[in-house]
Order: C-alpha cells, then sequence, then structure tokens
C-alpha cells in the first residue's frame, strides 16, 4: 500500500519582533556577573613507556581592562603520578606558565586546574577621540605592531586589503570596526585546517578561532593599531541579548581552547574583541589565561621521547553566580551575523566598497545535486605533533543537544523549483530511546510556520549506532514520489523527537550559510523567540527541475 505526504497542522500564535530584522551589530548597556568553578582536566594517554614527558601549561590570571575584570582564587593544581620536577616560568608578555617533567613514565598522565573564578562586565557608552592614522604609542604597545610568520601584517595583499578596508576612516574605532566586520562577514569558521596564519586565511577565507585572531591582527597592525591574541578557554553555558518583545538574540560557543584579540586604543586602553561574537568586551563565557604576538606564545605544548602520547582535555565549569542584565539600546546594519558591543560614541563607520564577490553558478537542472552547511569534522582535533613536540589547537566541539525541551531550527533556500529526496543533519546519538523525526515547513516572516509542511519517516534509536563523532543522519520522507516537491523560496528543517532520544546536532560558529536570523529555537513550541549565533550543520539533497 502506498503512502501519501503527510501534512500537519498546528496551533500557531503569531508575533512580531520589536527590532529591525536588518540590525546587525547590537548595541548593549548593564552588565553582566559571573562566578565559576572551574576543573580543567588535561590527560595523556601512555601506551608503551616514556623515557620523558615534559608539559608546559598556562596559569588563569587576574585582569581587568575598561569593560571586562577577571578574578582569580582557590587555585589548586593536582599531578598523577607526582612529576620528577615542576618549574615555574614567566614569558616576555607576563604570562605565568607552569613546566612539569615526568622521567620513566609507565603509565597515563593528568594535570588538574582547580579554580574559582569572578567575571563581570560592564557594559556602557564609551568614547574614543583618537584620530586615525595613530601618530603616537606608549612604547610597551608598538611590540604589537610586529609582523611574525602567523601574522604576516606586512605581506602585500595584507598591507592591500588593510589600506582598502580603512581608507575612509577618520577615527580609530572607525578602521577597526571596519576590519572587524570584515573579518566576521568574509572568514567562515572551519575545523582542523592544515595552516593557521594570516595570509592562508586570506586566501582560503577559512580557519578557527586561530586563523580568524591571527587575520585579524594582521591587518590592525598594518593599518598602525596594536592587537594581540588572547588565549584561554571559552563556556558552554548560553547566554541571551534581549531584543524585545520576548525575543532573544542567543550567544553560545563551545567549551574548550579558545582564543580572541585585544585592541589597543591610546584614550581607552587594551579593549576585548572576539570575532565571532562581540566588539570592545567579552562575556563571562571567556577566562583568559595569556596573552602574547600569536598563537604560538599562548598554546599550551609538551615534549615526549621516544613518541608524543595522545592527549585529551575536559573541561568542568559550574556557575555559583550568574547574573544577566542587560538593555538593547540601538543597532548597526553590519556585519550580517549579529555581534554584541557596547556603544562607542565616535563619528559613524563609513561604507568601504570593495570588489564584487563572484556570482555562484546556477544550479544544475534535472541532475541529483546536495547543498547545505556541509563541512564538518568526524572528530575535532585537539593538537598537533611536529617532530618530537605537540601543541595545543584552539578547537572544540559545537554541538546543540537538540532533544531537551527547545525545539531548533534550520532555514534554506532554493533558487528555483526543487524535489527533495532526503535532509541530513551531522548528529551524534549518546543514548535514551524513542524516535527521531524532522517537520520541513515554509517561512513566514522568517520564522518556521509550523502550519504549513511535511513531516519525515520515523527513525527509532535503536536503528542510530552509537560512535565516537558526529555523521551524517539522513531523513526521508513517506510519498509515493519518494521526494517532496518545493517551489522557490525559504524554508526550515524543524527537528522532532518521540521518547527520551539524547542527540547532538553539530553546527559551526558565525552565520557563513544563510542569514542572521536563519537558526532559531523555542521553548513554547511556536515563538521561535531565540535567534541562534550559529549555523547548523545539513545536506539538502536532490534535483532542481
Amino acid at each position: 500500500m502506498k503512502r501519501k505526504v503527510l501534512p500537519f497542522f498546528l496551533f500557531v500564535i503569531s508575533i512580531t519582533l520589536s527590532f529591525h530584522v536588518y540590525a546587525k551589530t547590537l548595541l548593549l548597556e548593564g552588565r553582566l556577573e559571573g562566578k565559576i568553578n572551574v576543573t580543567q582536566q588535561m590527560n595523556f594517554t601512555v601506551s608503551r613507556p616514556l623515557n620523558s614527558l615534559s608539559f608546559r601549561f598556562a596559569i588563569p590570571v587576574s585582569f581587568s581592562n575598561k569593560t571586562v575584570n577577571q578574578g582569580l582564587k582557590h587555585l589548586d593544581l593536582r599531578f598523577e603520578p607526582q612529576p620528577t620536577n615542576v618549574e615555574d616560568e614567566k614569558d616576555a608578555f607576563g604570562n605565568n606558565y607552569k613546566r612539569v617533567t615526568w622521567n620513566n613514565l609507565n603509565r597515563d598522565a593528568r594535570v588538574m586546574i582547580i579554580y574559582e573564578t569572578s567575571i563581570k562586565s560592564e557594559l556602557s557608552a564609551m568614547e574614543s577621540r583618537t584620530g586615525f592614522p595613530l601618530k603616537s604609542l606608549p612604547s610597551d604597545t608598538t611590540i604589537f605592531l610586529k609582523p611574525t610568520k602567523m601574522v604576516q601584517s606586512d605581506a602585500p595583499e595584507i598591507v592591500s586589503l588593510s589600506r582598502q578596508l580603512t581608507q575612509t576612516a577618520e577615527t580609530q574605532y572607525q578602521a577597526v570596526t571596519a576590519i572587524m566586520n570584515y573579518i566576521a562577514d568574509n572568514i567562515k569558521y572551519t575545523y582542523n585546517p592544515p595552516q593557521y596564519d594570516a595570509v592562508y586565511t586570506l586566501k582560503t577565507k577559512t580557519g578557527n578561532c586561530q586563523n580568524l585572531a591571527h587575520l585579524s591582527m594582521a591587518l590592525l597592525r598594518a593599518a598602525g593599531i596594536p592587537a594581540r591574541i588572547v588565549g584561554g578557554i571559552t563556556l558552554k553555558d548560553q547566554w541571551k541579548v534581549p531584543l524585545g518583545g520576548g525575543n532573544y538574540s542567543v550567544q553560545g560557543m563551545g567549551q574548550g581552547g579558545h582564543v580572541w584579540i585585544e585592541i589597543f586604543f591610546p584614550d581607552l586602553g587594551w579593549l576585548s574583541y572576539d570575532p565571532q561574537q562581540s566588539k570592545q568586551f567579552t562575556s563571562t563565557r571567556h577566562i583568559k589565561q595569556t596573552h602574547g604576538l600569536d598563537s604560538r606564545d599562548v598554546n599550551d605544548s609538551w615534549r615526549a621521547s621516544p613518541y608524543v602520547p595522545d592527549y585529551n582535555e575536559l573541561i568542568d565549569a559550574k556557575f555559583i553566580e550568574d547574573n544577566i542584565n542587560l538593555v538593547l539600546k540601538s543597532s548597526l546594519d553590519a556585519p550580517r551575523t549579529y555581534i554584541v558591543s557596547n556603544n562607542i560614541m565616535a563619528p559613524p563607520v563609513k561604507p568601504v566598497i570593495l570588489p564584487p564577490t563572484p556570482e555562484l553558478p546556477p544550479p544544475p537542472t534535472g541532475k541529483m545535486t546536495e547543498f547545505g552547511n556541509m563541512e564538518f569534522p568526524n572528530l575535532v582535533n585537539l593538537y598537533q605533533i611536529i617532530g618530537d613536540r605537540a601543541e595545543k589547537i584552539m578547537d572544540k566541539e559545537t554541538a546543540e543537544y537538540v532533544t531537551s525541551h527547545y525545539v531548533y531550527a534550520q532555514a534554506f533556500k532554493v533558487a528555483k523549483d526543487f524535489d527533495v529526496y532526503s535532509i541530513s543533519l551531522a548528529m551524534r546519538k549518546f543514548g535514551g530511546d524513542g524516535s527521531i523525526y524532522i517537520d520541513l515547513v515554509t517561512d513566514e516572516n522568517n520564522k518556521p510556520n509550523i502550519l504549513s509542511g511535511v513531516r519525515s519517516n520515523f527513525i527509532p534509536l535503536e536503528t542510530i549506532k552509537k560512535r565516537p563523532g558526529y555523521y551524517w543522519v539522513e531523513f526521508t520522507f513517506p510519498t509515493d514520489t519518494g521526494f517532496v516537491r518545493l517551489k522557490k523560496g525559504k524554508y526550515w528543517i524543524v527537528l522532532r523527537r518521540s521518547g527520551e532520544a539524547i542527540m547532538n546536532w553539530f553546527y559551526t560558529p558565525g552565520k557563513h550559510y544563510g542569514n542572521s536570523d536563519d537558526t532559531r529555537s523555542t521553548s513554547k513550541g511556536y515563538r521561535w523567540e531565540d535567534i541562534l549565533n550559529y549555523d547548523f550543520v545539513f545536506k539538502v539533497k536532490g534535483i532542481y527541475r
């Protein structure tokens, strides 16, 4: 017996967002305050005896600037087994490290850093009067204009782009904002890149947080603006920016190693910037450990003989206090993704016209094709080995627990009429029971229209193998033809479940697949009140007609 398309109709209440849909930089006032107990556990797997293992790792710090204040209490270091030697080190930038050495090691080794940190981010209007180009700088900041092998600020292509981006700038704020908007709009986050330097990043327009930081700093230093890299960790706990009308922009990152940057303003000092998320401050989900000229100055590293052992890291963070009191004051129309910022009172950034991006070829007609946000690693590499030395990579798993009480949705567009044969999501099964399925629905005012769509076949959880990493889970549709016919337009993938399924859906930071509001979630089932600052990984398979 043939099964037919299953339409579904659910009760929905329409709401109106009280902010302009094209507003991208959200200017906030208020504060974030957090007190967190952190345990950072770093493990080495010793598969056969080691003559020696030497591990150099950063210690968290207390610091403050104009917007961020970070305090440190109750620092405790634990080692297993007890190392042969433990040394304190301080580098040229004032960063604190420990170097521990084990000799004749024949079992797994572990380092634990346990501490309490208090972080406050104060967001209020500031004024910067610094003109551009900068005319004079304190002597201790000029080192952060220096080119390095990772930050090639003297490379012709870097210098040329920096000049293009800042050609209309009359103030430092205008120049910095033009560069950071370019990074947010043009560099797509990818995992396990083969290189981390600025020139590679500019050439490929891809990379992880190290790549984004290196290219940002290269463009800034080429413009005569001091910039330094910051090494630390980020926490997975999300926080929300109110948009009015009960709607929010949800800020979220993976938990693990991360780098961001600090930019020097002569009249404001060093200000924190995360190219993926925020300008002039970082949140209570960022814990600073170190800073330097490039990632080689801030990454943990280790040497071993006769081989380099496997490494993994676990971070447990519990918020003792987590107070967020923010008000949306106004907004700016760039970059494309949502970026949060406090307000700098300065003349507005003048637009810079760059050469147009070549148009994509028209989609093929009559041939099976695949499209979507399709790149993801099966497993995320946490370190790289060069000879007898290994260095930590600031990558981490970014995934959402999508079978919770929230419902998640990802949008996509078809350029002309399209027959969908299947939709795949990059997922990982952890356990539970029941089934997962998707609703493929139309768009209404940039939100899923759950009154109009079709439902996929159910996938029982027991049919999905439990294995490490992430992999495609394919959803098909119960139709006579084996496909769903779509007209040209925008559609939403809504993930749903039955039972107690425990599944993660992988995402890539930033918004380089669709528009800034093309990933949403809801706790109510119909409001779609949360706009997410990342794109889920998905694949649509079918034929353009």
